[in-house]
């Protein structure tokens, strides 16, 4: 389904050899969290545990984490519900292999894991903004898209297409489970 999202991924920098902490990775992660309305601000890269990327699925997709044990009681719980995000994502809407992500390694704190994860998610929340905007300026909205974010305004209320993704996202984030 989203298998072009991969040439919206920026071209960004090696920034394990630039700069070993990744804190351009951490201004891409808040950049993300406050595109989607996240109330959440990260200091460091460790600090993007797994329910941010739970959160950050829920968010842009606008449906829960398939499998998803709602109150994890062990690491291994955390595991398993992020290694559902990373399938999902792989076998659901990119249609390729992230095996060289785990959710053993994003829970253990794996700072290339992490980006790699961001890359994605950056890649998808832009791929998916492009479309709607497209979309938008079309006068055609996706079906898919208006179950997921809700109707659009009525044409005594039209918007930019900027700021009708930013009320989706609205919505969205107000019907994804608080972290």
């Amino acid at each position: 389904m989203l298998l072009n999202v991969l040439k919206y991924v920026p071209s960004r920098p090696n920034v394990s050899t630039i700069d070993p902490t990744y804190s351009d990775w951490v201004v891409v992660a808040n950049g993300l969290l406050r595109k989607c309305r996240l109330d959440l601000r990260l200091t460091t890269l460790a600090d993007c545990h797994g329910k941010v990327f739970i959160a950050l699925y829920e968010t842009i997709l606008g449906e829960k984490v398939p499998d998803f044990i709602a109150e994890p009681k062990s690491q291994e719980d955390d595991v398993h519900n992020v290694q559902s995000v990373i399938d999902s994502l792989a076998l659901d809407y990119l249609q390729i292999s992230l095996s060289h992500i785990t959710g053993e390694n994003i829970v253990r704190g794996d700072k290339e894991s992490i980006k790699n994860l961001l890359e994605i998610f950056d890649g998808l929340l832009e791929y998916l903004n492009e479309e709607i905007s497209e979309e938008l300026q079309n006068g055609e909205l996706n079906e898919d898209l208006r179950e997921v974010f809700g109707p659009t305004v009525g044409q005594d209320e039209l918007r930019s297409p900027e700021q009708e993704v930013v009320a989706m996202l609205e919505r969205a984030s107000l019907s994804s489970s608080e972290w």
